[in-house]
């Protein structure tokens, strides 16, 4: 038992060290009542949280992979801990729903935000036909909230699908799976986008 205690702990230890050296300590660790509120005791609203125009998008890519598994892997042990940290910043956000591709590290990235949110079961959509699901969500939502799991590249796409086309936003690099992207949108190219720590 104890040895199953360190080797769970000691990746936990490393994420939290990875966390807390994040832009000065200032991650985020919670979303709740239409504000951000971050490691520092700090908080800061929401834009148009609460506005029932707009709609409002968490996009993360998934969190650290298993690298001993080759295809379609799941997540590591820092990994399972970070998505077990998004779901606790995500738990009391009050959002609509859960999206994430089919990959299993995206799944699996998801599902602690579905359980601990208590939204409906998280669902899927096809990285391939991301540009149109996201015109078809958009186009019912106003008012929503919802978070988006997706990759180091179809992320950064959708954002500039949503801020209208461009390059604004680029690749998220191979190391990197602590980006938390807020979008406040009307439609395509009515897109307001923060980015932030988690």
């Amino acid at each position: 038992m104890r040895t199953y205690f360190l080797l769970f702990t000691a990746p936990l230890l490393v994420f939290l060290s990875n966390c807390q050296n994040m832009d000065s300590l200032n991650y985020l660790k919670a979303v709740k009542n239409g504000q951000f509120h971050f490691a520092d005791g700090s908080t800061q609203d929401i834009s148009h949280w609460g506005d029932p125009i707009w709609t409002h998008l968490f996009c993360v890519r998934h969190a650290e992979k298993d690298r001993d598994e080759p295809h379609d892997p799941g997540l590591s042990t820092e990994g399972e801990a970070r998505a077990e940290h998004l779901g606790r910043i995500m738990g009391e956000a009050g959002l609509d729903g859960v999206y994430a591709s089919p990959a299993r590290r995206a799944q699996s990235t998801a599902e602690p935000v579905q359980r601990r949110g208590n939204t409906p079961p998280v669902e899927t959509y096809a990285l391939e036909h991301q540009e149109e699901w996201i015109i078809e969500l958009l186009s019912n939502s106003q008012g929503k909230k919802f978070l988006i799991v997706g990759h180091q590249d179809s992320v950064p796409h959708l954002l500039n699908q949503l801020n209208g086309g461009g390059f604004d936003f680029e690749n998220i690099s191979n190391s990197d799976f602590g980006k938390f992207f807020v979008v406040a949108t009307k439609g395509i190219g009515e897109t307001e986008v923060i980015e932030l720590r988690y």
